[in-house]
């Protein structure tokens, strides 16, 4: 397997993603440099390209170039911590200038841009129990109005190892893709840290969305999916009755994620955080020719920028959804 066919199968948003969150602006994807201490967003992520540039340092590349920076490594290990992420186990990764007469050819052809396939793991049906149900750690959640119950039902515990609030990530049919973590150190910005993260590589494009195996058949009744970024967004909403909601995840929708939602063949309302443009969303705009989409817009600044829809009560949300706008 040649670096190439490596990099095809990863893309580089979802990797960077791991380090950093991005805003989309222009096309592009924003954060702040992962290289260096800085206040204004400088890097960016071009999604077609897949590439990357550093304007706060003058670095750029693909993710290859990416992962010997981010991780101070060499060409093969950063190739090696790629394929680990990807989920590959041949050992015959070719260099990128060594390119065979098949290689060759595929240069000359003409191709639509590749989709993203997920390689997911499975993990155990009681992989849950090996974290605590900790009433102190679970009291931070609880202290912003999710309930008990809501805690319960998407089996939210902790873990001592990495002092984070953890919860299952499930696929459409109810098996353990992921894990979800959410930092409860104090200091995360400082240490350069993730406040939301992921125990494992998705190996490619995300491949589920969260809620949906425990919301179906609310939905289905409904004949309605609102469509939150994360995880929390999804426990506020079920504390508070409303069972109809999943959460993508990022601000983004995946290849993956788009085929789900076709599936489910019902009324989408995307309900992203304040900051987020969904018109700039190639895969969102792609659904208006197979459902009904709309989504909520804070038209009388009620949030605060980077705010979900429910962070500011139900009362609030409640008037914001009432107020959704249709895509046309």
């Amino acid at each position: 397997m040649e670096v190439d066919d490596i990099l095809e199968q990863v893309d580089i948003l979802e990797y960077i993603s791991q380090y950093c969150d991005f805003e989309k602006k222009n096309g592009e994807y924003w954060t702040l440099s992962p290289f260096k201490e800085e206040k204004t967003p400088s890097f960016s992520v071009n999604t077609e390209k897949q590439r990357f540039y550093d304007f706060s340092s003058g670095i750029g590349g693909n993710l290859i170039h990416f992962i010997r920076k981010y991780n101070n490594c060499g060409f093969v290990e950063a190739v090696n911590i790629l394929k680990k992420y990807a989920g590959i186990t041949d050992d015959t990764t070719k260099s990128i200038g060594r390119l065979g007469a098949t290689k060759i050819a595929k240069r000359f052809s003409v191709k639509a841009s590749p989709v993203m396939e997920s390689n997911p793991i499975i993990l155990p049906d009681n992989y849950m129990e090996r974290y605590e149900k900790r009433e102190d750690k679970l009291a931070v959640w609880k202290q912003e109005g999710i309930s008990d119950e809501s805690l319960n039902r998407f089996q939210v515990y902790y873990d001592s190892f990495s002092d984070r609030l953890v919860y299952p990530i499930l696929s459409a049919d109810g098996k353990i893709v992921n894990i979800g973590g959410r930092t409860l150190d104090p200091q995360w910005k400082e240490k350069k840290q993730r406040k939301y993260t992921y125990f494992f590589p998705w190996g490619g494009s995300m491949n589920t969305i969260y809620g949906l195996f425990e919301n179906l058949k609310y939905i289905q009744q409904a004949h309605e999916v609102i469509i939150f970024e994360g995880c929390k967004s999804v426990l506020m909403a079920d504390t508070w009755g409303i069972k109809n909601c999943v959460a993508i995840l990022t601000s983004h929708l995946s290849p993956n994620q788009f085929k789900l939602l076709v599936k489910l063949g019902c009324r989408i309302v995307f309900a992203l955080d304040k900051d987020v443009n969904i018109k700039d969303d190639h895969n969102i705009g792609r659904l208006k020719s197979y459902a009904t989409i709309e989504y909520i817009k804070d038209t009388e600044d009620l949030l605060n920028e980077k705010d979900s829809p429910v962070d500011k009560g139900y009362e609030t949300f409640k008037r914001l959804y009432e107020r959704r706008i249709s895509v046309a």
